[in-house]
């Protein structure tokens, strides 16, 4: 019996390797329902410029598509230059923010066309980001209190509430009416 127990786990390393290395022929294998392989409306998410397509090595099946995708949008059109307007307007941490006349409404946040004001702080778009369909994601410039600095914002709109991502943290504002 003590032989069998000190075999059992060898055993069973032994079949989870082999099951491992079977290679299957079919790329698109559900793990259960709610993981189906075939959906009718498939989300597609930008490319992932951090690593190489594996376009780059056999050749591009689209040349057209390559070309478009390598350039960017040429300043001045509205994609390369401006904040959509489902984000803009005021927006605040707490529900002392949104009050006019308020001093100290450190938590406000209001998005413009071209721009961001917090605080003490301005942010301008410089270039707009790739993100997935329901975000805008952008490289903004900081100014405030005599220093500047870039940082790459994410924002997110859900009803009235709007989350900014970065690599600070995650903010939630709710719209100010």
């Amino acid at each position: 019996m003590k032989l069998t127990n000190a075999l059992l786990p060898a055993a069973l390393l032994a079949f989870a390797l082999v099951a491992c290395q079977q290679t299957s022929t079919d790329e698109n294998i559900a793990i259960d329902e709610t993981n189906a392989a075939a959906s009718a409306d498939p989300e597609t998410l930008p490319p992932d410029e951090s690593a190489g397509t594996p376009d780059d090595a056999h050749g591009s099946l689209n040349e057209a598509d390559d070309a478009r995708s390598e350039q960017p949008s040429p300043p001045g059109t509205p994609e390369a230059s401006l904040i959509p307007s489902q984000y803009r307007g005021r927006w605040g941490m707490v529900a002392a923010d949104c009050e006019q006349g308020r001093s100290d409404a450190k938590g406000l946040m209001t998005i413009g066309e071209k721009s961001i004001r917090f605080y003490e702080s301005t942010a301008t778009l410089k270039e707009q980001r790739p993100a997935i369909a329901t975000s805008f994601s952008g490289l903004f410039g900081f100014t405030g209190e005599g220093q500047t600095w870039e940082k790459i914002m994410t924002f997110t709109r859900t009803g009235e509430t709007l989350k900014r991502a970065e690599a600070e943290g995650n903010f939630t504002y709710k719209r100010c009416s």
